[in-house]
């Protein structure tokens, strides 16, 4: 049954719950800016009745605060991971192949398809002119060129493919910190929930670890009713609530996508892998692919093979005594591209360069063999030539990077939407804000007044019991 103190407490009660909705409202007004805030709003309940007039009638007690909720649609945040996580794949991927186009620097003056349309031509000069130095000079310069710009080349990939094995070992390292923290975050929101009530800022904070790691790799999440969550990427378990974190190992496998056991199919992981496929090449399934360095190997072994074989007078294929590009022995597996130059008796003497038969003078046949060799197709191309290999190979390099370039925009306009989408349910509207503001104010002053007259009453009703 409610005392004579009654209308102090139920007003005192308002005034509190008020100060609080005010409290809630000024965190949601300074985190406007925040990026992963969760907009919170105030549950109100009337307080349990009491007895009045021996239990024939119910009084109010006033007014409680049931909840401080959190507002989040989970639909939509597992679309924003799941697009965000395309999103660093196609981003990392293009700009990968946009490193590797610019090392090759295609079309321009001092990219490789030039050097060997100057190789070619250099050839076809010493044809129409034997017996001229000058001419022979032009072939060795031509040669050097091309060696040096063939195996330069070779070297950066190289040099990108180092960087990108780097940045793969750092986003594991990243990946395995976030697990680590979403970890310790579980231990600190299960303690909160065993307080009463939910820690909505720390659920924001992990919310935001979820969405970073679902940039760098596939990701799901299961939730428990003790408030952690549980991480998976494909069939590694990253976090798990009873167990300490299980951090991806650093072994990878470019050609399946693959970290230790895990399949990685999108992130920024993913583009790194695939960069390196295009690098490296590796197998997928049955299939052999054969990236920059790969095409650039076969290029100079081409080379080596192709106008070694022309540049001699000798019957012998065994006698490498003429070769004009540096081989290894036959039998043995060529070198590729890393050291792919001109053989040293090229460079110490151009006189060693042949241009036909030195029995017979004025012959040009070997020079005119050679210069031919700029359109003649070839078995270890494919049926192609030098020059149609390498431009293709530079065309489809280019058509990649568009490709993915186009597929980040479109995947950025997909999560840009997505993202507004969130806003629009989760963000902070400080017009809003100033609204529901101004509204617990008024109720606040009029609870204020309430237990003004409360208290006047009561102080009444003690002057007349002195009386």
């Amino acid at each position: 049954m409610p005392g004579p103190f009654g209308g102090i407490d139920l007003a005192s009660r308002a005034l509190r719950n008020f100060q609080r909705a005010l409290d809630v409202t000024g965190h949601n007004i300074a985190n406007v800016n925040r990026p992963g805030y969760s907009r919170q709003t105030v549950d109100f309940r009337q307080g349990e009745p009491s007895f009045y007039a021996s239990g024939s009638l119910w009084v109010g007690s006033g007014v409680e605060i049931s909840n401080v909720n959190r507002i989040r649609d989970m639909f939509l945040d597992a679309r924003r991971r799941d697009g965000e996580s395309d999103l660093n794949r196609y981003r990392t991927l293009a700009g990968q192949l946009d490193s590797i186009q610019g090392i090759f620097g295609e079309p321009g003056d001092t990219g490789i398809a030039t050097a060997l349309d100057k190789f070619w031509d250099a050839w076809s000069g010493l044809a129409s002119n034997p017996s001229d130095q000058g001419a022979r000079m032009q072939v060795r310069l031509a040669g050097e060129t091309l060696a040096t710009r063939i195996r330069s080349t070779h070297a950066d990939l190289r040099r990108l493919s180092n960087q990108i094995d780097q940045e793969i070992n750092s986003t594991i390292t990243e990946i395995n910190s976030i697990a680590q923290q979403i970890h310790d975050l579980n231990g600190s929101i299960r303690r909160a929930l065993a307080q009463g009530g939910p820690p909505n800022d720390l659920l924001d904070q992990r919310d935001q670890l979820v969405q970073r790691l679902s940039g760098l790799a596939n990701i799901t999440t299961a939730d428990f009713d003790d408030g952690s969550i549980a991480v998976y990427m494909s069939q590694h378990t990253l976090v798990e609530p009873a167990t300490p974190p299980k951090g991806l190992p650093f072994a990878y496998d470019v050609g399946q996508a693959k970290v230790g056991i895990a399949d990685v199919r999108s992130g920024k992981l993913r583009g790194l892998l695939d960069a390196k496929l295009k690098l490296d090449g590796g197998a997928v399934g049955a299939t052999i692919v054969e990236g920059a360095l790969g095409m650039l190997d076969r290029l100079a072994n081409g080379l080596r093979t192709t106008v070694n074989s022309l540049h001699k007078t000798i019957a012998d294929p065994l006698d490498v005594s003429e070769r004009f590009f540096a081989d290894v022995p036959p039998g043995d597996p060529q070198t590729g591209a890393i050291d792919f130059d001109l053989e040293a008796r090229i460079y110490a003497d151009h006189r060693n360069i042949l241009a036909g038969d030195p029995a017979k003078p004025g012959d040009g046949s070997i020079a005119l063999a050679l210069s031919a060799l700029r359109s003649q197709s070839h078995v270890i191309f494919g049926g192609k030539s030098f020059n149609v290999f390498y431009q293709e190979s530079m065309t489809s390099l280019a058509h990649e990077a568009r490709f993915f370039q186009s597929k980040a925009d479109v995947q950025a306009s997909v999560v840009n939407q997505i993202e507004a989408q969130q806003l629009s349910v989760s963000g902070v509207s400080l017009d809003d804000e100033m609204a529901n503001m101004l509204r617990f104010q008024r109720s606040y002053q009029a609870a204020a007044k309430m237990l003004t007259i409360f208290d006047q009453v009561t102080e009444d009703l003690i002057g007349m019991i002195r009386r």
